[in-house]
C-alpha cells in the first residue's frame, strides 16, 4: 500500500469493515453507560427521580419479597443515609442521594481507567486511533495528559475493586438465607442468588486478570526460584496471568452480568414488570 494514506474523516484504503468493530463496541459501552447512570440515578430524590424508586412508595435496590435479601450489584454495599452499616456515617442531609451515588464513583473509576477499556472507548468514542491503517478526523496525538492523568489512579482504583470482591461474596451468602414469617431460618437458592454469584465470579476474574493486579503480585521480581516467597509471586503471577489471557472478555462479560443481575432484581421489585424471584431450591 503506498503511503500517505488517503487524508480525512472517514477516509481508508482498506477494503474490509473496519467499522464495525469500534461502532459494536460504541453502541455496547454507550448502552451499559445510560443504563447504569439511569438505574444509578433512579433510587435518588430530586427533580424527575422523585418520581421513582423509594420517593414513589417502593425501592428496586433489593429483593425481599421470598424471605431472603437479594441486594442489586449496583447498590452495593448499601449506603443509606442515618441507616445502618456504612449509613450510619452519613448525615441525614444527604438523603436526597441515590445509595449508588455514594458507592459507584469506585466501580466507575476501575473500569474507566482500565487498559483495556482505555483501548476500547479512546477507539470507539475518540477515534485515537480510528483503526489500523484509517485516517483520523485530527493529527495530532498528545498521550494521557491534563485530564487524562487521572488514568495513572487505575492501580489504586484496583485496591479499592479486590475490597468489593468480599463484600459480594456476602451479599451472595445473604441473598441464600431464608427466614419465614414465623422467624424460621433456612438456606435455598433463588434465580437472584445465582445472578450474584455468576456476577461475582465474573467480576473475580476481571479483577485477577487486572494488568495492575498482575504487576501487584508478580512484579518487581529479578528472579522466581530463589527463596519461598519468589516461587509463591512466580505461582501468584502464572494465576493472574491465566485471567488477564482473556482480560478483554472478563471485562466485557462482567459489565454486561452486572447490568443484567440489577435489571432481574428491579424487574423482580418494580410491580410494573410484576416478576417474582423464582426459588429453585430450599427456602421457607
Amino acid at each position: 500500500m503506498k503511503l500517505p494514506m488517503k487524508r480525512g474523516f472517514g477516509k481508508t484504503d482498506r477494503t474490509d469493515d473496519w467499522w464495525k468493530g469500534p461502532a459494536a463496541m460504541a453502541a455496547y459501552l454507550g448502552i451499559m453507560v445510560v443504563y447504569s447512570t439511569w438505574r444509578g440515578m433512579m433510587e435518588a430524590d430530586f427533580w424527575i427521580f422523585e418520581e421513582f424508586g423509594r420517593s414513589a412508595g417502593h425501592q428496586t435496590m433489593w429483593i425481599e419479597s421470598e424471605g431472603s435479601h437479594v441486594l442489586s450489584p449496583l447498590f452495593s454495599p448499601l449506603v443509606i443515609p442515618r441507616g445502618d452499616g456504612l449509613g450510619s456515617m452519613v448525615p441525614l442531609e444527604l438523603a436526597w442521594m441515590s445509595p449508588a451515588m455514594f458507592i459507584l464513583i469506585f466501580p466507575i473509576g476501575f473500569r474507566a481507567t482500565c487498559y483495556y477499556y482505555r483501548k476500547a472507548y479512546y477507539r470507539a468514542f475518540m477515534q485515537q486511533p480510528t483503526g489500523c491503517a484509517v485516517s483520523k478526523p485530527w493529527d495530532e496525538y498528545s498521550g494521557e495528559t491534563g485530564l487524562l492523568l487521572v488514568q495513572n489512579l487505575h492501580r489504586y482504583f484496583m485496591y479499592v475493586a479486590l475490597i468489593y470482591l468480599p463484600i459480594l461474596s456476602y451479599d451472595v451468602w445473604m441473598s441464600v438465607n431464608f427466614h419465614s414469617a414465623a422467624n424460621v431460618h433456612s438456606y435455598g437458592v433463588s434465580v437472584g442468588s445465582m445472578m450474584l454469584l455468576v456476577n461475582l465470579i465474573l467480576l473475580t476474574g476481571y479483577c485477577f486478570g487486572c494488568h495492575a493486579f498482575r504487576h501487584l503480585v508478580g512484579g518487581g521480581a529479578n528472579e522466581w526460584t530463589a527463596n519461598p516467597m519468589s516461587r509463591l509471586k512466580y505461582r501468584m503471577w502464572r494465576f493472574s496471568t491465566l485471567f488477564n489471557e482473556n482480560h478483554r472478555d472478563w471485562a466485557l462479560y462482567s459489565l454486561f452480568w452486572v447490568m443484567i443481575a440489577d435489571f432481574y432484581i428491579y424487574a423482580c421489585t418494580d410491580p410494573m414488570f410484576g416478576l417474582t424471584d423464582f426459588i429453585l431450591w430450599g427456602g421457607p
